[in-house]
């Protein structure tokens, strides 16, 4: 299985008179990165593919993301997971032990 993480934005942040600072719902769910994945050892893979998403491996959730969206969620912030079987190896343009990034098949239902 790999999991992607999709979480509202940090910069829609409320100040609370305790000086704290909310996150307000709502927004657009982007990925891992507006959940706070800043601070992991992460790699940073160098390639351009727009259509490419990251998700975690089964090591990566259990040491990374579940953090990540237990952190999100904590901050009040909207967390989606998405859960799927492992991809095809033709979807996959980067692995690691932690991530793998793919690219999504085409539609080719007719409709």
């Amino acid at each position: 299985m790999i999991y992607r993480i999709l979480c509202n934005s940090a910069s829609d942040l409320r100040e609370e008179p305790d000086g704290t600072y909310t996150a307000m719902p709502g927004g657009r769910l982007m990925g891992a990165f507006m959940a706070g994945i800043f601070g992991f050892n992460l790699a940073v893979p160098s390639f351009e593919n727009p259509r490419a998403r990251f998700y975690f491996t089964e090591a990566g959730w259990k040491q990374v993301g579940r953090i990540v969206a237990a952190n999100a969620r904590r901050e009040g912030r909207v967390v989606k997971v998405i859960r799927q079987k492992n991809p095809h190896k033709s979807q996959i343009v980067y692995r690691d032990d932690l991530q793998v990034a793919i690219v999504p098949r085409k539609d080719t239902r007719k409709r």
